[in-house]
């Protein structure tokens, strides 16, 4: 897989580095570093140096870039390549996974970054929104050794499964442990029925019950074949809930979710589901 991963040699994208070499297999990872002379990171370095300086952003930038394609050789990764491009920071990200044939973009998120955490910034939602190819947007990456903990959400739809795929394309089988779960709709009853006294909605209740099965071996299928090890879960509630709830209850470093989807994972990118785990997960990968 050709993964870009944007810097700007702060804080947050040094954690996405970190999440990036934890999770990725170095012997089919080709990565673009990328770092861009934009105006957000040419006036920091006119805060640090006194003065504005497009020669000295230019030359931060570069810094960035070969800092962070070092520490992903350093990692073991083989195929990286160091890059800085002039301009508005979104757009050059942006023109490079349409243009290019990604299969990933990799950014960080936080305070102190372009890319900030807690209005996921111009940057980051720009990002989000125009990248043709799945994002991963990483606040903290794991904080113990051993395997990356991922949870994965699946609902047939198109975005899920591309995030799957590009999760799969991506990963280190031996350096993951994954759990995939599905959202099952709960019991919905008319008003005033007493509980089961209405056979409608146990039908639906049971409908939902298969689907939702058939949606996590679904999804958990290619992870298998991929040579993941990989458990599965079907959960009644909400999406957002209960990814949330899972990851939490595993410890998870990653959840991975697709952009649109069907059903109760269905929002527009930043809408219900994607936007709670973008800002409350570890990190989240974004399929399209």
């Amino acid at each position: 897989m050709k993964v870009l991963f944007a810097t700007d040699g702060a804080a947050p994208s040094e954690r996405a580095g970190e999440m990036l070499a934890r999770l990725a297999d170095p012997a089919r990872t080709h990565v673009v570093v990328m770092s861009v002379n934009g105006f957000e990171s040419a006036m920091r370095q006119a805060q640090l140096s006194g003065h504005f300086s497009t020669e000295e952003g230019h030359a931060a930038a570069v810094r960035a870039a070969d800092r962070a394609a070092e520490a992903l050789r350093d990692a073991g990764f083989q195929h990286v390549e160091a890059r800085v491009e002039d301009g508005d920071e979104a757009s050059e990200i942006v023109h490079a996974a349409t243009t290019e044939e990604l299969g990933l973009v990799v950014v960080g998120s936080g305070k102190e970054s372009w890319l900030d955490s807690v209005v996921l910034g111009s940057v980051s939602s720009s990002v989000l929104q125009g990248s043709p190819c799945p994002v991963l947007v990483v606040h903290r990456p794991p904080d113990r050794d051993g395997p990356v903990r991922v949870v994965i959400g699946a609902d047939g739809s198109e975005g899920a499964n591309h995030s799957i795929a590009a999760f799969a394309a991506l990963a280190d089988p031996a350096r993951c442990v994954v759990t995939v779960i599905t959202a099952a709709a709960p019991l919905a009853l008319p008003p005033g029925g007493p509980a089961g006294e209405s056979v409608l909605g146990r039908e639906v209740a049971d409908n939902e019950l298969v689907l939702a099965n058939r949606h996590v071996e679904a999804g958990a299928d290619p992870l298998r074949t991929a040579g993941f090890d990989v458990e599965t879960e079907v959960a009644v509630g909400g999406a957002a809930g209960v990814l949330l709830e899972g990851a939490e209850r595993r410890e998870a470093d990653l959840v991975v979710v697709g952009a649109r989807g069907l059903g109760r994972f269905r929002a527009k990118m930043l809408g219900s589901v994607s936007d709670r785990l973008i800002r409350h997960a570890p990190a989240t990968l974004v399929g399209r």
